[in-house]
Order: structure tokens, then sequence, then C-alpha cells
């Protein structure tokens, strides 16, 4: 007995469920009204152009919906078409209007919209009401006239033009600024890099004037005697002793005489001194001669693995302090030089 009643329940709702979905679908093809009671709807405007939207009110009278539900058709899918030339964008939507804590009228809506241009009767739309005790009236509402226009043209002052070239807009004077002030700092910005690389390669302050650089003896001299304070050959650094001594010597030969004494052999820098010899009278045979002797002994330390005795490290430094004190320039050649 349950399971009959059961399936009477299901029966009766699919039953008013599927009138109603008829009764949707057929909207858009109805033109003539049912029998019945027939409500009016309005517009919310008289007409529209092209492509806009206007919304389709139905007022239900008052007071009929009190202990029924109303059911609604579906629009499905959006969006819909209620006529050839009329959308419908929305379903049917429904509205309440309370007015000092009272429910004072119901209303469907629409949200339409058209893309021809001209005056379209639209549809009749139905709406459901089902009692508690399953009866079902269908109300039913008039469709009203809808206007489209389309955006008007002058044909007798209409021009039509071409396509326009890309617009350019001329440059200004705070644009020609901003591109010098650039150049400017991109300029500086080089220069400065380049100071600064100069200043770095001759041993210069990078700002302000360098300090006067010594004569070349002086600055031999102050070398010298570095090492020969260091005392290198003391701690078992015979090499590295020597090869600064010759170094040192070397580096006098290239800023006294331009001798490029750094690519040669102690056997080539002699036989340059002694090209010299004609040309400066401070160099002597007896000061080349003990020049040579140091420069042989510093090739045995560093390529024989020759270990000199302290007192022939000592008379090394200096031979080489001799030869860089008497081969120094006297006041007149120095003078001679500056002019």
């Amino acid at each position: 007995m349950m399971k009959g009643f059961i399936l009477q329940c299901f029966f009766f709702v699919w039953m008013v469920l599927a009138s109603c979905v008829s009764r949707a679908q057929q909207v858009a093809d109805t033109r003539e009204l049912p029998s019945g009671p027939v409500q009016e709807s309005v517009l919310e405007k008289d007409s529209i152009l092209i492509g806009d939207q206007i919304w389709w009110d139905m007022t239900l009278p008052a007071g009929i919906w009190n202990g029924r539900q109303i059911e609604i058709p579906v629009f499905s899918p959006l969006p819909y078409k209620l006529t050839e030339q009329v959308e419908a964008l929305s379903g049917v939507l429904l509205d309440s209007v309370i007015r000092k804590k009272h429910l004072e009228s119901i209303r469907a809506r629409i949200l339409l919209t058209s893309f021809d241009s001209g005056s379209y009767q639209l549809p009749p739309v139905p709406l459901c009401l089902v009692g508690q005790d399953g009866t079902r009236d269908t109300i039913w509402f008039k469709g009203p006239l809808l206007t489209v226009n389309t955006i008007p043209v002058d044909t007798t002052s209409f021009e039509p033009y071409g396509l326009k070239p890309q617009m350019r807009y001329p440059i200004t004077k705070g644009e020609i600024l901003t591109l010098a002030g650039i150049v400017v700092l991109l300029a500086a910005l080089v220069f400065l890099v380049n100071m600064i690389i100069r200043r770095r390669r001759n041993h210069l302050p990078l700002f302000g004037p360098g300090r006067p650089k010594d004569p070349p003896h002086i600055a031999a001299l102050k070398v010298l005697e570095d090492i020969r304070t260091r005392e290198l050959w003391k701690k078992q650094k015979a090499k590295p002793y020597y090869t600064l001594l010759t170094d040192t010597i070397r580096v006098y030969l290239r800023d006294r005489w331009r001798i490029q004494a750094m690519e040669k052999t102690s056997t080539q820098m002699m036989a340059a001194l002694h090209q010299m010899e004609s040309e400066d009278p401070l160099l002597t045979d007896k000061i080349i001669g003990e020049l040579g002797e140091m420069l042989s002994k510093g090739d045995l330390a560093k390529f024989a693995k020759y270990t000199p005795s302290d007192s022939e490290n000592e008379e090394s430094v200096r031979q080489a302090i001799r030869f860089v004190t008497e081969t120094a320039p006297d006041e007149e050649e120095k003078e001679e030089k500056i002019r």
C-alpha cells in the first residue's frame, strides 16, 4: 500500500512539472492568447536602440498568490529566442515589492535585447499557481510591442573616409632635453672610467695631481736598501733575493738609458751597457764588470741551484748599490734633461 501511494505522488508531481515545462516551451510559438484570465505586461520604456537591454515586467494580481506556489517557465539555454529578433538574456525572475513590512505585490521580470531594428510583438507568457491541494491555475500575460531603433545616419551630409594613417606626435622640448641629458651623462661616465683606468695604470691617485716621480737612481736605491734590510738570504731564500736584486737593476737600466732590460738576458744586458759606454762617461769597465759579477751570481742562484755564502750575498747588494750610485747623473746632466 505504501509503495503504491509513493508511486501515485511521484506521478502527480511529474505531471504538474511536465505541464509547466511544456507551456514554457510554447512561449515563443504561441501568438494567440488561450482562454482564461489574461493580465497586461509592460516594458521599462517604449523603445530601445539596437543591442540595448530592457526589462519586461509582469505584475501578479494582489493576493492571488496566497496559499499557492508560483511556478515559472524555464528558458534554456540562454540567450533564449522569444522571437526570431528578440532574445531573453535571463529566465523569469520573481521580485517582491514590500511596503511598510507588508507584501504589496509580486512581479516577474525578463531581461530582453534585440539586434534587429523594427517593432516586434512579444509572445504571451504563462505563470502557474499550484495550490496546497494540488489544484493548478495558469495566468497568462499578454506580450507588449517592443520597438527597436537603429542609430540614425544623415545620408545627405555623410562622407565615408578611408583608414587613417598612424598618428605621430611631435617630439617635445622635454623629450629632447631628456635625451641630451642621457647622452651627456653617458659621455661623462665613459670619460670617468677612461681616466680611472689611465691613472691606475700609471700608479697615480684617482683625484688630484700625482706625486712627483723619483729619478731612476733614487727609486733604485730605495728598493735596494729595502732588499738589503730584509736579508732574504738568511731565510734560505736566495732565489727570491737575487730575483728582486736583478729585477731592480733591469728597471734602473730601462729608466736610466732606455735599455729594454726586462726582455734581455744577463749577457744581452752587459752587451747593451758596453754599447752605451762610449756615450756615457760614467759607464766604466770597472763598474760594468762588478755588475756582471753580480748578475752571474744571480743566474747561478736562480737557474743552477747554487747557494752563495752570506758574504757573497752581502757583496752582491753592495755591488748593485755601487753601480747605481756611480752611474747616477750629476746635477748639470739633470738640468740638461729637464730642458
